[in-house]
C-alpha cells in the first residue's frame, strides 16, 4: 500500500509544466526580450559610435603630429599655390584640394594611429589653412593646423565631422551658411574665424568611383 502511495507521489512530482504554465513562462520571456533587446542594441550602437569617434580622434592626433613634424622640417614655409606635403600636386585647381591617399605621408598617419590593414577606415580627410587663397591671409602656422575633418568607419557608417576642436555627427554645412562655412570655405565662428581651408584626402576606399568628374570632392565637402 505504501509502495502505491509513494509511486503516485513520485508521478505527481515528476509531472512537467502544464501548458498554461509554459505559456506564462513564454509570455514572461517575450516581455523580457522586448524590454532588453532594444536596450542591448542601443548599447551596441553607442559602443560602435564611441569606437568610431576614438578612431577618428587617433587619426586627428596622428595627423597633427605629422604636420608639426613637417612644419619643423620646412620651417613653415610653403611655396604659394603648392601642397604643404612635398611632391603632392593639387587635384582641384580652385581650392588646391590634394589627394594624399597611397602616399608615404598618408601611410605614416594611418600607422601612427594604428589603423592599417583590416583596421583601415573607409574615408578620412582633413583640412588646414589654405595656401591657395590670399583673402583672408593665413599664417604659416595656419597652413599646418587642422581646422576641419571628415571620417567614415565603413561605407554604411555615418559621417562624423571635426570642427571647432571636437568630433561630432552634426554636419556643419547643414547649418545656416552664416554659422559655420560659406561658399569660399571660410570658418566664420570659433577660434578659426575667417580662415580659408584646404582639403587633404588621406584614405578613400572606392568612393571616388561613384562620383566622376570631380563630384567626389563636392560630396566629401558636403557642398550639396
Amino acid at each position: 500500500m505504501n509502495n502505491k502511495k509513494n509511486s503516485t507521489n513520485m508521478n505527481r512530482n515528476n509531472k512537467g509544466f502544464t501548458l498554461v504554465e509554459l505559456i506564462v513562462v513564454l509570455v514572461i520571456l517575450a516581455i523580457l526580450a522586448a524590454l532588453l533587446v532594444p536596450a542591448l542594441l542601443g548599447y551596441i550602437e553607442r559602443a560602435k559610435k564611441h569606437q568610431n569617434i576614438e578612431n577618428a580622434r587617433s587619426l586627428m592626433m596622428a595627423t597633427q603630429a605629422a604636420l608639426v613634424e613637417l612644419y619643423a622640417q620646412t620651417g613653415g614655409k610653403v611655396e604659394k599655390n603648392k601642397s604643404i606635403v612635398p611632391g603632392v600636386n593639387s587635384v582641384q585647381q580652385k581650392n588646391g584640394d590634394c589627394d594624399l591617399s597611397k602616399t608615404d605621408f598618408a601611410k605614416k598617419i594611418l600607422e601612427t594611429a594604428d589603423l592599417t590593414g583590416i583596421n583601415e577606415p573607409y574615408l578620412y580627410m582633413f583640412a588646414v589653412g589654405s595656401n591657395y587663397n590670399t583673402k583672408p591671409a593665413v599664417t604659416d602656422k595656419d597652413k599646418f593646423t587642422v581646422f576641419y575633418g571628415l571620417y567614415m568607419e565603413k561605407e554604411d557608417s555615418p559621417k562624423i565631422y571635426f570642427y571647432n576642436g571636437d568630433w561630432t555627427e552634426d554636419n556643419p554645412r547643414k547649418k545656416n551658411s552664416s554659422d559655420i562655412l560659406d561658399e569660399y570655405n571660410k570658418f566664420v565662428t570659433g577660434p578659426y574665424k575667417d580662415k580659408n581651408i584646404q582639403y587633404y584626402l588621406v584614405i578613400n576606399k572606392n568612393t571616388a568611383k561613384k562620383f566622376p568628374n570631380g563630384a567626389f570632392w563636392d560630396w566629401i565637402k558636403e557642398v550639396n
